[in-house]
């Protein structure tokens, strides 16, 4: 009979919850603050996602509706909801509105 030394008990954790992780409401909230702020900005035609950014999902019970918020170095990106065919993206780069400028 061979006898193996196998460890049965868990490994303790430290305790610490991540410290990257947002409750449902903070996503909820930056999604809004994204849709809100994003309004008077250019939208790219197409958004790829940076390699090193965080995403954030929540999903709806029954997988009704999905929101997404991406972040890049602690800073609110983008969010989108695939379902809505929603995107919106914080680019810093305003609409230039041509029906509000005077001509001499």
């Amino acid at each position: 009979m061979n006898t193996q030394n196998v460890k049965i008990a868990a490994q303790e954790s430290s305790g610490r919850p991540e410290t990257n992780a947002l409750s449902m409401l903070q996503i909820l909230d930056l999604f809004l603050y994204i849709m809100a702020n994003s309004e008077g900005q250019k939208q790219p035609g197409f958004f790829v996602p940076p390699d090193n950014g965080e995403i954030f999902v929540i999903q709806s019970v029954g997988e009704i509706e999905t929101l997404i918020v991406w972040m890049l170095d602690g800073w609110p990106l983008a969010a989108a909801s695939p379902e809505s065919q929603y995107l919106a993206v914080l680019t810093g780069k305003p609409i230039t509105d041509t029906s509000r400028e005077i001509e001499f």
